[in-house]
């Protein structure tokens, strides 16, 4: 069953279980076979997913930018106009916080400390990643989050100590995982 979980800043946001026949066929295989179906829900069978040379996914034909995420049985799919978005959707694992150097500055480990912070805040690092589609960024020093206060705020992808862009994100909950949209702000 395919779910549209929200739609906020003129962007919807569409969540998939992976099928038992698409689980079977491994994590990879489910994962581009979720997508595909949620491509084919929204945009019709005959729809076209294909990636841009920097990775990011793009429906051919389409004039709308998309962003798709996908996390163990979940798959998401983001859509919106012509402004580039960013969508992640992660279910709680243990290795964030193995990792959580690698993407949380000093400042934001000392304030986002709970397992759950982790999750939101690396949903939150990934969406603005792919909203702002620039290779190469710093994950804990380029990326910056909202607030944790809000789970709705502002977040900046800062490229060699320049503002790259300024983003509206907002995270919610779903079924145990945490997903994030983030949207060029105005």
């Amino acid at each position: 069953m395919i779910e549209k979980l929200l739609s906020l800043y003129g962007v919807d946001v569409y969540v998939t279980h992976f099928l038992p026949e698409e689980s079977e066929s491994g994590q990879i295989a489910g994962q581009k076979c979720a997508v595909g179906r949620l491509v084919a829900e929204v945009f019709g069978p005959d729809a076209v997913l294909s990636h841009r040379a920097d990775g990011s996914p793009v429906v051919e034909g389409l004039n709308r930018e998309i962003s798709v995420s996908h996390c163990a049985g979940l798959a998401a799919l983001a859509v919106g106009g012509r402004e580039r978005i960013g969508v992640d959707i992660e279910l709680p694992r243990a290795t964030l916080r193995r990792v959580v150097r690698k993407f949380l500055s000093d400042d934001e480990m000392s304030e986002w400390t709970s397992d759950g912070d982790l999750l939101r805040a690396w949903t939150i690092k990934e969406a603005l990643y792919k909203a702002a589609g620039v290779a190469g960024v710093d994950f804990a020093n380029e990326v910056v989050l909202p607030s944790k206060a809000d789970c709705a705020g502002r977040g900046e992808v800062v490229v060699s100590g320049k503002k790259r862009a300024c983003y509206e994100v907002c995270t919610t909950l779903y079924e145990g995982a945490c997903l994030t949209l983030a949207v060029p702000a105005t």
